[in-house]
């Protein structure tokens, strides 16, 4: 390879038609030009202007010196996925280390480390040996294609360049054909090393067949596949919705493939999940020995009651089984957390429960559920339930169709609350595990803001021996701040109640408020009285409430809170403090629950109340507000919604904000409409029944899941339809949208990655040509391992196509690899720069050539050295007239004295008078015998004075 010229700006090398241009302008003007500085100066400042033109232009376009280069630069791609044996890895770095011993001190190697994700061990440096490796990769998946582009990515670009990729090419994420094809074209060669995978005993699951759909009162017929490669004894279980229930002991299994059957009454409709586990004592690989499958049952809904207490429930438990709803009454600590494990439900009934009772996983869970899986969820008023339950900010708050902050009538605040806080070293006390008192009292301040409204302000105040206020009375809009408070409070020394009294009695005075409370927590004994700061604050419309920790706290405590006007709470268990500070602000505050006796107003006649005619009365409900997108069907007196439902996600989410149990719904319970009106509630969350019209077939192959939908007509035949949508929920139940493409009359095909192991599904719905939703249907699959550690397959295939697609070798001797790859690579360097200082340097040559010029009258010494004698006596170089004058001096010499010549007589110091006959020189041209000859200087002045009269 020659050395070249590369340009970074290739672009401003069309600057370079100036010159043309620069040439034409002197050939015009050269009359001139020559006549003033003749021939051969004007030729040189023409060639120094052109040098300047061209390397400013070159500068301009970053001209880069590409010199060849002899160094090479290997990436080494080593395999760290689980399939790939320590043992092998071993041999993969001792070929390397030999590999690396044959390179020469300018070559330079990098390695890179893959699973399902590359990691970079050593990036591109002179070879050294490599004794160990460290990087951490995720082990379960092989990503052959990410590791080349990451090595393409390490490789200078000054070097001869080669990867080098050491696995077993079992490749289960990614493409790596495509990323050698991107390899290909940038001429860098793939070499290939492989390595048989050698694995021990080995018994695994390689399926459970069962079918998508079954209908009550039916068999289920479920397959169990599996693959040993030696043979033995197993032992096979199988779970149903995570219960066993059927075994199966010393199952022979011989080497190669093999299958078991099993057969199951359906059970109830739902969605249906089932788990199969298969154990050897010989079996090296446990990851690989199970399998999910699922199966939806249909038949009439299953419905979960979620409530506190069996009495609540009871109502409307009566009334939907009395209408063939399949009803479940749990409490809400045994609500699944599990999205899979709720989809076994149709809809979900959430009965005046607060929201403390159930676990925030739970409420996520069913967010999610609702959203993501088109679950219907139902939220039943109560004294519990809504706000006065403690449901704002919570996931659930966000999905209800009513808002939990009733509007305000008023301008000012509804509830300015002020919480006082004991924080003495009594405080430290354990209350829990790894909990003490203090903990469960921020914990009660968290659960307190969940009673409280925008229009709401809240206040922190703590106290020892002196009190101090943690956050200022101020306007509720952000926990965080509120958190940010608790975060500074520890605990301290003695127990001043009165300080911390007085300090939250002087915020409250200075508020404009509709209700003005102070809770105090302690659970020491102080003898400090403060009986006049709750006389004051009672005068200034403020009460207080006490909640004393443990036996040992002052017993004057309940009457002082008698005489504040509030409530006193003897708490023995620490752990129920939280719910009590909720209580208590959902009391004071008095807006989330209603008592009057009304009769609903109907806004929208639809189902559930179509055709139910009159409504009896109520007797309270729960204060809301209408969400604007919702569907409101009844409302109390004063507007606020009464029943409202809306579309979330791909599921329904309905809200009754009175009770239905013998407390506000009393004359609803003996209201002859109450079962069609509780089964209404049931049909309005539920989705589209899809009558058979809609089948979803799910499977997984790989790291991918393929979900094949076929709609029919009412013919019983493929059918065209209009739009198809759905959702996937992957095991971190995050949710994503699944674009499915027609593929058929009315066959859609979806193809959706599958990375972790886990639990996928996928909920679908169909619209008519009209735009409504005719049928929703489900499907569930899981990929019970990762196929790292599925049966192993011949990656020597895939590794010949990596290097024949490349041009690269299999299996290369070590010490070949840092042989040059011959490719064109050069070493650049830039030349902008010294091309700059090269115009900067020809500019003052420029300007002498068109400025400086060499006169005799300026150096005469230099006429002297350049004398030269002719046969005629001429001087060459000089002007002809000038040789004729000094030709004239020369035939009349000037006289000179000699020795014997008279001295000059003495000069008088006076003037002396002209002599009028010597008044008139003779000419200049005509010199006397006796006259002295001219010097050259005076006879350069007299020819110039020539040349000036001429």
């Amino acid at each position: 390879m020659m050395i070249t010229l590369s340009f970074i700006y290739p672009a401003a090398l069309l600057l370079l038609g100036l010159l043309p241009l620069l040439w034409l302008f002197a050939w015009a003007t050269r009359a001139p030009n020559l006549a003033r500085l003749g021939r051969r100066r004007f030729g040189a400042l023409l060639v120094l202007r052109s040098l300047m033109l061209l390397a400013l232009v070159l500068a301009l376009a970053g001209t880069q010196l590409v010199r060849p280069s002899e160094q090479t630069a290997v990436v080494f791609l080593l395999d760290g996925s689980d399939s790939f044996a320590p043992a092998l890895r071993e041999e993969a770095l001792a070929y390397v280390n030999q590999a690396m011993e044959a390179g020469e001190p300018t070559d330079r190697a990098a390695m890179v480390v893959f699973g399902a994700d590359p990691a970079v061990e050593r990036a591109a440096v002179p070879v050294a040996p490599l004794n160990r490796v460290t990087s951490v990769v995720t082990p379960s998946r092989t990503n052959i294609a990410e590791a080349i582009q990451l090595g393409l990515a390490l490789l200078p670009a000054d070097a001869q360049k080669r990867l080098v990729l050491l696995s077993d090419g079992v490749e289960n994420t990614g493409r790596a054909v495509e990323a050698a094809r991107i390899a290909a074209l940038r001429g860098v060669p793939i070499e290939v090393v492989p390595f048989v995978a050698t694995s021990g005993p080995d018994l695994l699951v390689t399926a459970l067949d069962v079918p998508a759909t079954a209908r009550e009162g039916q068999s289920l017929p479920l397959t169990v596949r599996f693959q040993s490669n030696v043979a033995t004894t197993a032992r096979v279980e199988l779970l149903a919705d995570g219960e066993l229930v059927a075994v199966e002991e010393a199952l022979p299994v011989a080497v190669g493939a093999g299958s078991l059957q099993f057969n199951l009454p359906v059970g109830e409709a739902g969605f249906r999940r089932f788990e199969v586990r298969m154990t050897s004592p010989v079996d090296t690989q446990a990851l690989n020995n199970r399998a999910t499958a699922f199966t939806e049952v249909e038949g009439p809904p299953r419905v979960l009651i979620v409530a506190s207490a069996e009495d609540r429930a009871a109502p409307l438990r009566a009334a939907l089984e009395a209408g063939e709803v399949r009803v479940e009454v749990r409490a809400p600590a045994q609500v699944p957390a599990q999205v899979a494990q709720l989809r076994q439900f149709a809809a979900v009934f959430l009965v005046d429960v607060p929201a403390p009772a159930l676990a925030s996983e739970v409420q996520r869970a069913l967010a999610t559920y609702v959203r993501e899986q088109g679950g219907g969820l139902a939220m039943i008023g109560g004294t519990e339930a809504f706000g006065a339950g403690g449901w704002r900010r919570t996931p659930l708050a966000e999905i209800l169709p009513v808002d939990l902050n009733p509007r305000s009538q008023e301008e000012r605040p509804d509830l300015a609350l002020v919480l006082v806080l004991d924080r003495s070293g009594s405080m430290e006390d354990t209350a829990g595990p790894g909990r003490n008192r203090l903990d469960l009292a921020k914990d009660a301040v968290v659960l307190a803001t969940q009673g409280l409204a925008e229009q709401d302000q809240l206040g922190i105040v703590v106290f020892d021996d002196v009190a101090q206020t943690v956050l200022p009375l101020q306007p509720f809009s952000d926990l965080l701040i509120v958190e940010e408070a608790l975060g500074r409070i520890s605990t301290g020394g003695g127990t001043n109640i009165r300080a911390g009294v007085a300090l939250g009695a002087d915020a409250l005075a200075d508020v404009d408020a509709r209700v003005k409370h102070l809770i105090l927590l302690t659970d020491g004994l102080d003898s400090s009285n403060y009986a006049d700061l709750i006389d004051r604050m009672r005068a200034d419309g403020a009460t207080i409430t006490i909640v004393s920790i443990g036996g040992d706290a002052n017993p004057s405590l309940e009457g002082l809170a008698e005489r504040g006007g509030g409530a006193f709470y003897r708490v023995l268990q620490a752990q129920d403090v939280p719910a009590i500070f909720l209580n208590e602000t959902i009391r004071v505050a008095g807006r989330d629950i209603v008592e009057e006796r009304f009769l609903p107003a109907v806004v929208l006649n639809a189902p559930p109340i179509r055709g139910l005619g009159p409504l009896p009365p109520l007797n309270g409900y729960n204060a809301t507000a209408a969400r604007p997108a919702a569907r409101t069907l009844l409302v109390a007196p004063d507007g606020e919604p009464l029943l409202a439902v809306w579309q979330v996600g791909l599921g329904r989410v309905l809200a009754w904000t009175s009770d239905l149990k013998a407390q506000w719904a009393t004359d609803w319970l003996a209201w002859e409409g109450f079962a069609p009106f509780a089964t209404g509630l049931v049909d309005a969350v539920l989705p589209p029944v899809s009558s058979g019209r809609m089948s979803l077939e799910a499977r997984a192959e790989g790291s991918e899941i393929l979900l094949d939908l076929f709609v029919f007509g009412e013919d019983g035949r493929m059918a065209l339809t209009g739009e198809v949508t759905g959702r996937l929920l992957d095991p971190a139940e995050r949710g994503a949208p699944v674009a499915f493409r027609q593929v058929g009359p009315g066959r859609f095909r979806a193809v959706v990655p599958a990375p972790d192991p886990g639990v996928y599904l996928a909920q679908v719905r169909a619209f008519d040509q009209q735009g409504e939703v005719f049928a929703t249907t489900s499907a569930g699959v899981a990929v019970s391992y990762s196929p790292e550690y599925a049966p192993s397959i011949d990656g020597q295939v895939l590794l010949n196509d990596l290097a024949a697609v490349t041009g690269g070798r299999v299996a290369p001797p070590p010490a070949s690899l840092f042989e040059p790859a011959g490719q064109r690579v050069g070493r650049v360097n830039e030349i902008g720069l010294p091309l700059l200082w090269l115009a900067l340097v020809l500019l003052p040559f420029d300007i002498a050539l068109r400025r400086l010029f060499l006169r005799q009258i300026e150096l005469p010494a230099f006429f002297k050295r350049r004398r030269r004698s002719t046969s005629s006596g001429a001087e060459v170089g000089l002007d002809p007239a000038l040789i004729r004058l000094r030709t004239a001096r020369t035939q009349h010499p000037t006289p000179t004295a000699s020795s014997h010549d008279v001295a000059d007589p003495p000069r008088s110091t006076a003037p002396a008078r002209p002599d009028p006959r010597e008044q008139t020189a003779p000419p200049p041209s005509r010199p006397t015998r006796n006259a002295p000859a001219p010097d050259d200087e005076t006879l350069a002045a007299l020819l110039a004075a020539r040349q000036r009269r001429k």
